[in-house]
């Protein structure tokens, strides 16, 4: 509503993914679409290609067959917002692969 100056709120609709950071709901978990993680001088364009790598990094993988409709707003705010929350709490910390 307020951008570049706020962070866009950002969700897959479809397909349904697993992995690749998408949260319940279609949100996504990257630093980069908080108000903390945002800068008002990031484009649409190099948005995109952040999700994409964040999407390639989380090894992304469409869940063919799965219910198309599990990805609604309210679902994807409600995980947005939750995850927002832990991460102010505790920090974006990415563990190293041999800890999962």
């Amino acid at each position: 509503d307020n951008f570049p100056f706020d962070p866009p709120f950002v969700r897959v609709v479809l397909p349904v993914l697993s992995g690749g950071y998408v949260l319940g709901g279609g949100a996504l978990c990257m630093e980069l679409l908080t108000k903390q993680g945002w800068s008002s001088a990031y484009s649409i364009e190099s948005v995109i290609m952040q999700i994409n790598a964040t999407l390639v990094k989380g090894k992304a993988r469409v869940q063919f067959g799965a219910n198309k409709n599990q990805y609604n707003l309210a679902r994807a705010q409600q995980s947005y917002n939750s995850i927002v929350q832990i991460h102010e709490k505790n920090g974006w910390y990415t563990p190293p692969k041999e800890d999962g």
